[in-house]
């Protein structure tokens, strides 16, 4: 079965560098996975219908209106984005958002035909208090268990960009305790420090739905071959 396969460019990249990332990867991708590329909100326009699946990196919680320097999920969508990270652990820190703010921009995606990609994942001493389970019930807290067609990305917060990952059992234990949230089938993938050197092992001995891949994308050979081992 097909998974799903994320490059977050996070707050990197030009148009220069994007146009050549894009040549690159196609040289190199051989993966029957899907694939899809969130992009820095200004080059959306710019690369949409280029043979990628587009998402944007966040979106406001609001419809419209006097939020200077927000994208609203409508103007997402006029730039050819089908999907939008949400809850990134890095939202979470630097822009203080919360779970009933992660919740309303929820239901803007959702109000426009866009699929939220949720961001879930503990830091380090919640994860020495052996909480992980906890911790992410209580962000999945704002989802209707009912809700259908729901993709949700499970990122240790302790893991992003430090190399470091979870064992394996830890992973499929917080990927069984994310499914059990819902009533209806949902996809789980895994980030954090993810690369060509454990894609396959975290693909192959998990049940996960797919891969979200941060720095390591940013090479588009390294992020090819990620995607061919997913």
């Amino acid at each position: 079965m097909s998974k799903l396969v994320i490059a977050n460019f996070k707050m990197n990249g030009s148009k220069d560098f994007i146009e050549s990332w894009i040549k690159d990867f196609f040289a190199e991708q051989e993966s029957a996975n899907s694939i899809i590329v969130a992009l820095p909100s200004p080059y959306l326009l710019t690369f949409n219908n280029r043979g990628l699946a587009l998402s944007g990196q966040n979106v406001s919680n609001e419809d419209s209106g006097a939020f200077t320097s927000q994208l609203s999920a409508e103007m997402l969508k006029d730039c050819g984005a089908k999907y939008c990270l949400i809850g990134h652990s890095e939202a979470r820190q630097f822009l203080t958002e919360t779970n009933e703010i992660i919740k309303q921009k929820f239901d803007q995606l959702k109000k426009e035909s866009l699929q939220p990609i949720l961001c879930i994942g503990e830091p380090l001493k919640i994860k020495e208090a052996s909480k992980t389970t906890d911790y992410l019930t209580e962000q999945l807290d704002l989802i209707d268990s009912d809700q259908e067609n729901l993709i949700i990305a499970y990122e240790p917060i302790w893991s992003i960009g430090t190399g470091l990952i979870p064992e394996i059992n830890d992973i499929q234990l917080a990927i069984d305790s994310i499914r059990s949230k819902f009533h209806k089938p949902i996809k789980v993938l895994y980030g954090g420090s993810v690369n060509s050197s454990n894609a396959s092992s975290i693909s192959d001995k998990t049940d996960i739905d797919g891969l979200l891949v941060g720095g390591a994308s940013l090479n588009p050979k390294e992020f090819a071959k990620i995607a061919q081992l997913c």
